[in-house]
């Protein structure tokens, strides 16, 4: 069985909690030192890592390199700090380009 080793990268108030969960906890606010951490956690072959949203806003290298590559996988979670919903619009946009449908519209016809 092969165990994907899961991480997670933010500020102490978003992120502390996931220690319990045991994934790996970064706490930073740098959105460069973020990418750093990334970059290091992939090298120890994390196959999942999640980032605070306020960080991926401030750094979109965070998820624009890493979207095409399999592992590691890299989430955006929504921060204690952020209010503009930057997680909800970025997978809005990737599911509308990925299938060609806005599903996430509020106003479709699929009720």
């Amino acid at each position: 069985m092969h165990l994907v080793k899961v991480a997670v990268i933010g500020d102490i108030d978003s992120v502390l909690g996931f220690r319990g969960l045991g994934m790996t906890v970064v706490i930073t606010e740098d959105p460069i030192e973020a990418y750093g951490k990334i970059e290091e956690l992939s090298e120890k072959q994390y196959g999942l890592i999640f980032v605070t949203e306020d960080l991926a806003e401030k750094n979109p290298a965070i998820i624009e390199n890493y979207k095409e590559k399999i592992e590691p996988a890299i989430i955006m979670i929504p921060s204690n700090r952020s209010k503009k919903q930057f997680a909800m619009n970025y997978l809005h946009e990737m599911v509308n380009k990925a299938i060609g449908i806005d599903l996430l519209k509020e106003d479709n016809d699929f009720k």
